[in-house]
């Protein structure tokens, strides 16, 4: 550089000796625009080689000047940016809105004033980093901005420094901030720079509530001159100080023991800073001692058998009710002792696969179990396991609180016997009630149907008998009239006019079609007393083979009326899909009335659902119950009742054949009928009976009858 300074020397200047006393020719200075030349040169040169980048630009944002550190900071060269935006080349997109508003308000300036900013800039590569510009304005003569000249440094390692260093303090504080111990960090005269988030909670204040103070407000002031003694002397030796118990009031007043232990902070040149004290609050450790102290004696007194194991089942303590269960003595060790080894093997399985995972999971399980005495006699036992847990939800061990429940057991089997015994008993006397209410119900209502027949058909024979001689006779007198119209075909004026008054010609064509009715209506008659008779066979031996199906018709011919179409529905359909079955050995009026239980149920279903319903729904689903026989093998026959109604209830199912089980409302049903069925089919027939359904799907009632009833 020094050789380019001395070359820009005006060459017509010449040098002249100090000391001598020659006289010096007249010097040649230059002309201004020569040492404006010089000063450029100089200014150039400068920039140039100036260590630290320098950038010109003018009011349009163009560089204008860009020297060697800045191509070595940023990787242009000087011919490439040269007239370039400098926002455009060196800031991220991100922030050109808001660096060019920071540059256009300094162009406004009316005077020279140095600015500074910290910026994020790209270099060639797109690289970000982070660089101070130092901006110094340049004037022209009449006070206005010419160009700005930027001197920039890169700050890029100093903030990534600085960020580290913060980031490092925010994870320590955090770490401190976690922790349960107090911390506090001074500096000289005790004053507080820093303290925990424990610290900060104990006392009640804020970080900035706390910050420059020497003490707490509320703390004691003969506690506070210990705590600056105790500062200072860790502050002038350098030494740690434990301080066993030291006295603090917390913001509520009270006031507790601390076990604080205080060092000191140095620099990187050892000298001291800082101090930090670390407390931790002890005042209730006697008290815990105590306590627990209290909790064993409570354990070692109770009479339950109360122990703790490790997660793999090592005894870690055994209570005294414990020791004398299992046979062992005060003295005698329970190290390498298994818990397994005190239950028989399925209590074992069930404390494993239910006992521990359920209490792992859900903090406790209980359950009854047994224990191994000490004459290797089984104790049962109600059991109680429970996980006890770290802060972090690891299970650290397991307890056990398990109680002798021997007596109980003894007095629950007793129990539970005369339970099941008065169960029976009280099954025996529904069912007998039952019994006793269908044998009276089937008496009275066997005994009315047969009066009640008896007494219509004889009425009736006697109708039924007379119409045929009836007929016959007024045949004859029809005859004997078309005779009298015959040969007197004018009779007397008195006869005529009787004629026409009684439409003699009408009476003669009708007669005969009134007697036919009373013919048809007397055949009615006398079929339905013999479907009384036969539906209740009180004049049959109790138990003879019979025809099922004719017991079946009769049933439908009692319950026609509930077939019929009424006004708000159709008929309800009977399909019949008899098959051809033998003389089948039961009692025909017991199970005439199976057969109109069922279908008094099946109709009433069937009613009830259509009174839901609208008749277009009806009519495109009509109500239908049908009938199906066969023989199932050489022995048996099945008679399936199915019904296509609303079904029942899984729920109620299980239910259906028990006495005085109903769902209808009272005084609508008694709940015996199905029941009384069951009885009949299973107890007087040897068979079964069976219901099948499914909700909206209808219902099936089967019946298996054997076709002896000898065969079971």
């Amino acid at each position: 550089m020094n050789s380019q300074i001395q070359n820009i020397q005006p060459n017509n200047v010449k040098n002249c000796s100090v000391n001598s006393h020659t006289a010096c020719p007249e010097i040649a200075f230059p002309s201004p625009e020569q040492q404006l030349q010089q000063l450029q040169n100089k200014l150039l040169l400068l920039t140039q080689y100036n260590p630290l980048p320098i950038i010109e630009w003018n009011a349009a944002f163009e560089v204008t000047e860009w020297n060697l550190a800045a191509e070595k900071l940023f990787g242009y060269s000087k011919h490439e940016v040269l007239g370039c935006n400098v926002i455009e080349l060196l800031v991220p997109e991100n922030s050109r809105t808001e660096v060019s508003m920071i540059m256009q308000s300094f162009l406004q300036q009316l005077e020279a004033k140095n600015n500074v900013n910290l910026n994020e800039n790209i270099d060639k590569n797109q690289k970000i980093i982070v660089c101070e510009w130092s901006n110094i304005p340049v004037f022209d003569l009449n006070g206005q901005i010419i160009s700005i000249i930027s001197i920039v440094k890169d700050f890029t390692e100093v903030n990534n420094s600085i960020k580290a260093i913060r980031e490092n303090e925010k994870k320590y504080q955090s770490i401190l901030d976690a922790i349960t111990d107090m911390v506090l960090v001074k500096g000289a005269n005790s004053r507080i720079i820093w303290a925990n988030k424990a610290f900060r909670d104990y006392y009640g204040m804020s970080a900035s509530e706390l910050k420059d103070l020497i003490d707490a407000p509320f703390n004691e002031a003969d506690n506070t001159l210990q705590y600056i003694k105790d500062d200072a002397y860790v502050f002038e030796t350098g030494n740690t100080l434990e301080i066993p118990e030291e006295k603090v009031t917390r913001y509520n007043g009270e006031v507790r023991l601390f076990h604080t232990i205080k060092s000191a902070i140095r620099n990187e040149q050892g000298e001291i800073v800082m101090t930090v004290g670390v407390s931790r609050d002890e005042s209730d450790r006697q008290q815990v001692e105590k306590e627990k102290a209290k909790l064993l004696a409570i354990l070692e007194a109770a009479p339950d058998f109360i122990s703790t194991a490790d997660l793999t089942g090592q005894v870690l303590y055994f209570n005294q009710a414990a020791r004398r269960m299992l046979g062992l003595s005060e003295t005698e060790s329970f190290q390498g002792r298994n818990l397994s080894q005190n239950h028989p093997q399925w209590t074992n399985e069930i404390i494993l696969n239910q006992g521990i995972p359920e209490s792992i999971r859900c903090g406790n399980w209980v359950g009854e179990t047994a224990l191994l005495g000490a004459d290797g006699k089984e104790i049962p036992l109600s059991q109680l396991i429970i996980a006890h847990k770290s802060p972090d939800g690891q299970v650290e061990y397991l307890s056990t609180v398990a109680r002798d429940i021997s007596e109980l057991k003894a007095v629950e089997e007793c129990l539970r016997q005369k339970a099941q015994d008065l169960e029976k008993t009280l099954k025996e006397l529904q069912y007998t009630q039952a019994h006793l209410i269908q044998s009276e119900k089937m008496s009275s209502i066997g005994q009315l149907v047969a009066g009640v027949a008896h007494e219509i058909n004889n009425p009736t024979s006697f109708i039924y008998s007379n119409i045929q001689p009836a007929t016959e006779y007024i045949q004859n007198l029809l005859d004997l009239i078309g005779l009298y119209q015959q040969h007197y075909p004018h009779p007397e004026k008195v006869i005529q006019d009787h004629i026409n008054a009684i439409d003699l010609e009408f009476l003669i064509a009708d007669l005969p079609r009134l007697l036919s009715s009373m013919k048809i209506g007397a055949e009615r008659i006398s079929q339905i007393v013999l479907s009384l008779r036969n539906f209740s066979r009180m004049d049959e031996a109790e138990c003879k083979a019979v025809d099922i199906h004719s017991g079946i018709d009769s049933t439908l011919v009692i319950l026609t009326h509930r077939l019929k179409a009424q006004h708000n529905r159709p008929a309800i359909a009977v399909i019949k899909e008899y098959g051809n079955l033998p003389l089948v050995e039961c009692y025909p009026g017991h199970l005439n009335q199976v057969f109109m239980n069922i279908l008094v149920n099946a109709l009433d279903a069937l009613e009830e659902r259509d009174q839901k319903r609208s008749l277009a729904q009806i009519q495109e689903n009509p109500s239908s119950i049908r009938i199906q026989t066969f023989v199932s093998n050489t022995k048996h026959i099945i008679i399936r009742f199915i019904d296509n109604g609303p079904g029942i209830p899984e729920n109620l199912l299980k239910r259906l054949f028990d006495p005085f089980f109903t769902t209808k409302p009272v005084g609508v049903g008694t709940g015996l009928g199905l029941s009384i069925s069951y009885q009949i089919i299973v107890n007087k027939h040897k068979g079964k009976l069976t219901c099948l359904s499914t909700p909206e799907q209808g219902a099936e009632f089967q019946i298996e009858i054997p076709i002896h009833l000898g065969l079971s």
